[in-house]
């Protein structure tokens, strides 16, 4: 019932559309033939305003319809894979996918098209998860194809997204809005359902503590994959080389500060989950406790968590084709060789960042101008006003003085590293480590932090940036 009611809504919005667009446009065609040019110009220009945007989202949903992408992960070349997915697929009652595909972008999804059903998963949880927790995320999705969700998902996938551009990009009254808005709660619950059938297939096919463990590691995996390609990947595209990348990405995940940030991020991303009024899912923290609660019939879990690494599964890609998805391409390269290679332009362009913020702020483009900044209590000089104005002030601060540590130790090994005091090494716990010349190993961030988090401390900073030879202090 809900179901059918929410397919109505959505058919009437552009149902309304179309009836605006037509009936105002008729009106005009009728004044212009009676030579009202004024009252035709109005209502033609009305016609376009109100019944105008929907019909161009319709348009635009219509031509970016799902097609299959990515690297195709084959039977014959990954049969471990395809032996987890029709195990899961027998647990979740239903045909397992014809297609299976291999994405950049940090997401698991299924669909239909033309009897043929596809799943996509992202590289970036292959290669940060354990099998034990990509089981419960292909369990997951597989549980789509069991509860007949994807039978309607073409449909609803074109004018839900035809909904949101409507209401996203040309709204000019919000009216629309509130149609969306009442879509979306109707739709909500059945919605809702769909997860939660899909969830209760994940923890009976790895087990509660695997489901949950994979729900709370996937924002974080995102977050992580995205520093990864911003501060590591960048190294090999700066030089045109490709270093082994899901290898890289497992010492990122492996290092003990990068074990601990994670363990951290879990409970604050699933508490400051952002909502919109499309989003299908229930909050992390809701669907955690309800898999953590969940008791499935005898025998169906083992919540022994399977902790060997899923890019394992991945044996049989061509490494070339991995890179591709992450935007790399050149001849291979080490992780220990690129450093000498791209480590010294790298941390050049990082600190020109921050050179040129001191300039707009006019607070100075040296090291000794930002430490004088940050003295005074200028830290948000330095970063400016946020561009997403629903975060909180601590967000806004704890982002601030984040991106202001990693460029200001830029800044710092960039005129170490320029006037030969030090080599950049890797260091898969900050970028890089600064080998002076005396062996001894400098960590830029862990150098500055102090500075930046504690405007009393800068002092002691500018003292021991002295001794190591910064220039300007």
């Amino acid at each position: 019932m809900r179901a059918g009611l929410a397919l109505a809504l959505l058919a009437g919005f552009f149902v309304l559309a179309v009836t605006l667009f037509a009936g105002l446009g008729g009106l005009a065609l009728t004044l212009f033939q009676r030579e009202d040019v004024v009252g035709g110009l109005l209502l033609a220009g009305l016609a376009v305003v109100l019944g105008g945007p929907p019909l161009v989202a319709m348009a635009i949903a219509v031509w970016v319809s799902p097609r299959p992408t990515g690297v195709a992960l084959t039977r014959a070349a990954h049969p471990e894979l395809w032996h987890h997915v029709d195990e899961l697929a027998r647990i979740a009652g239903t045909r397992g996918p014809d297609d299976v595909r291999l994405v950049g972008h940090a997401n698991a999804s299924v669909w239909e098209r033309d009897g043929t059903r596809y799943l996509e998963l992202g590289l970036p949880f292959v290669a940060g998860m354990g099998i034990g927790e990509l089981r419960s995320v292909l369990a997951h999705e597989l549980g789509h194809y069991g509860g007949g969700h994807t039978k309607v998902s073409a449909l609803t996938y074109r004018a839900t997204l035809a909904l949101r551009l409507t209401t996203e990009r040309f709204d000019t009254f919000g009216v629309l809005y509130a149609w969306a808005r009442l879509y979306a709660l109707v739709a909500a619950g059945e919605s809702r359902k769909h997860e939660q059938f899909a969830d209760e297939v994940a923890v009976a096919a790895a087990g509660r503590e695997a489901a949950a463990r994979a729900m709370l590691r996937i924002g974080p995996v995102t977050e992580a994959w995205n520093d990864y390609l911003k501060w590591y990947v960048s190294l090999a595209t700066h030089v045109g080389r490709t270093p082994p990348l899901l290898e890289g990405f497992r010492s990122y995940l492996g290092h003990p500060r990068r074990v601990h940030r994670l363990r951290e991020l879990e409970p604050v991303l699933a508490e400051q989950e952002p909502t919109s009024v499309f989003d299908s899912h229930p909050p992390v923290r809701e669907r955690v406790a309800s898999m953590r609660s969940f008791r499935p019939s005898s025998g169906v879990v083992v919540d022994a968590v399977d902790e060997r690494p899923a890019h394992a599964l991945l044996h049989g890609t061509p490494p070339e084709e991995v890179a591709d998805l992450a935007g790399v391409s050149g001849p291979p390269v080490t992780w220990e060789e690129l450093p000498a290679l791209a480590g010294p332009a790298l941390l050049r362009w990082n600190a020109d960042k921050l050179r040129h913020a001191g300039r707009v702020s006019r607070i100075g483009d040296t090291v000794a101008d930002v430490l004088t900044a940050l003295e005074r209590g200028r830290l948000h000089d330095l970063t400016g006003r946020p561009v997403d104005g629903s975060l909180r002030q601590e967000q806004v601060h704890e982002a601030a003085a984040r991106a202001v540590t990693e460029l200001l130790g830029c800044m710092v090994a960039d005129q170490l590293v320029t006037a030969g005091r030090a080599t950049p090494e890797l260091n898969w716990g900050g970028l890089f480590v600064l080998r002076m010349q005396d062996g001894a190993a400098i960590y830029p961030d862990d150098l500055v932090e102090p500075a930046v988090r504690d405007p009393g401390r800068v002092g002691e900073v500018r003292m021991r940036l002295r001794s190591l030879g910064v220039d300007g202090l």
